[in-house]
């Protein structure tokens, strides 16, 4: 009953069917997003832009992980503790999808990535999902790969913008970012001193935000502009040493709505939610109707207020008075706080239950 479709959604949008751009932050933990009660030094950008924009500032995400993300974000599929749905192509092709929605529809969808889009059958996702088009780092020139995995952000960004000097509407690109991923490796002077992880992180967190700040910037002065829905979500944080692993601060992450087609703005959205409600929210903005169990829509008056996530070996909830986070190896409780906690820990464990019966199933 958590996610039972009932309630009107409070409408943000002033078109039915805006240019929809998704913007993917690897690692953008909420942590250093000044808005959410972080460091206010490293997003300057998502600092400005959450002013005139929505900010969810109760998200969550729903795994550790990019591959855990992706699910989450684009079929409403929560990531499972030990397993990634992502790496079983017969079972993510039968999950409802938001990108095959969308299609139907009329939309002509996108898919950016400036990495190798092999790791961890995240091609068969792709395309499976339904996108019209797929772009990589076997796209751009090997002269601007970084070290590790693929095109620095402010290269990547500058191709979606040659990109869309000529357009077909409506759109849906989803675009996923990767300098902030560790090595933490970015073509800037540091702007934060030290030469330690968490230092050169933050480093590579500010110059992702640089990028993506002269893009929207950029983004503002087009004509597509005025009819687009730009929604930038992380796909989960970081997590250094000293940080516990079933904590709701290291799952916790921005998710930033802006563009013209917003009705609503500088508006921040205080309800509980994360990565799997994105596909039942933007559907219900639309209009159109989708099947997506897992997820609610976080602008509907009557949807309930919580959170849930999972790592490896266990799982959290959050609500607006509790927090739980629970091992399942052990069986125990690791994170009991605020009022009636047990009762969290309760659905919690029905939520699981229900996705690994449905995981089974697929």
């Amino acid at each position: 009953s958590l996610t039972v479709k009932n309630g009107l959604s409070v409408n943000v949008l002033n078109t039915p069917n805006p240019d929809i751009l998704m913007i993917v932050l690897e690692s953008f933990s909420g942590y250093l997003i000044g808005p959410l009660g972080g460091d206010s030094l490293v997003t300057p950008n998502i600092n400005r832009y959450a002013r005139e924009g929505i900010l969810f500032s109760n998200f969550y995400a729903s795994g550790t992980r990019t591959d855990k993300a992706m699910p989450a974000i684009l079929d409403g599929y929560p990531a499972q503790p030990a397993q990634s749905i992502i790496k079983e192509p017969n079972k993510t092709q039968t999950l409802p999808s938001l990108v095959r929605i969308l299609v139907e529809n009329g939309y002509n969808t996108s898919f950016w990535y400036g990495g190798d889009i092999n790791f961890a059958n995240f091609n068969a996702f792709v395309i499976g999902s339904g996108f019209h088009n797929i772009v990589t780092k076997k796209n751009f020139n090997p002269a601007d790969y970084n070290s590790k995995w693929g095109v620095h952000d402010h290269i990547f960004f500058q191709a979606l913008k040659d990109s869309m000097t000529s357009i077909k509407e409506p759109f849906l690109k989803v675009v996923l970012t990767l300098s902030s991923h560790e090595p933490f490796d970015v073509p800037m002077e540091p702007v934060f001193k030290g030469s330690d992880d968490y230092t050169k992180y933050r480093n590579s967190v500010y110059y992702a935000d640089k990028a993506l700040g002269s893009f929207l910037d950029w983004a503002k002065g087009t004509t597509w502009w005025k009819n687009a829905l730009i929604i930038m979500v992380a796909d989960h944080c970081a997590r250094f040493n000293d940080m516990p692993n079933y904590k709701p601060n290291v799952f916790k992450i921005p998710m930033l709505w802006v563009g013209g087609a917003l009705e609503k703005k500088g508006v921040r959205i205080e309800k509980l939610g994360g990565q799997v409600d994105i596909p039942a929210t933007v559907l219900d903005q639309l209009g159109l109707t989708g099947s997506f169990p897992f997820g609610k829509d976080l602008l509907s008056d009557e949807s309930k207020s919580f959170a849930f996530y999972t790592y490896n070996e266990g799982f959290g909830f959050v609500t607006d008075s509790s927090s739980v986070g629970f091992d399942l190896k052990s069986r125990t409780p690791m994170l009991m706080e605020g009022k009636n906690p047990e009762s969290g820990e309760r659905k919690g464990k029905a939520y699981l239950q229900v996705l690994f019966n449905d995981y089974i199933k697929r």
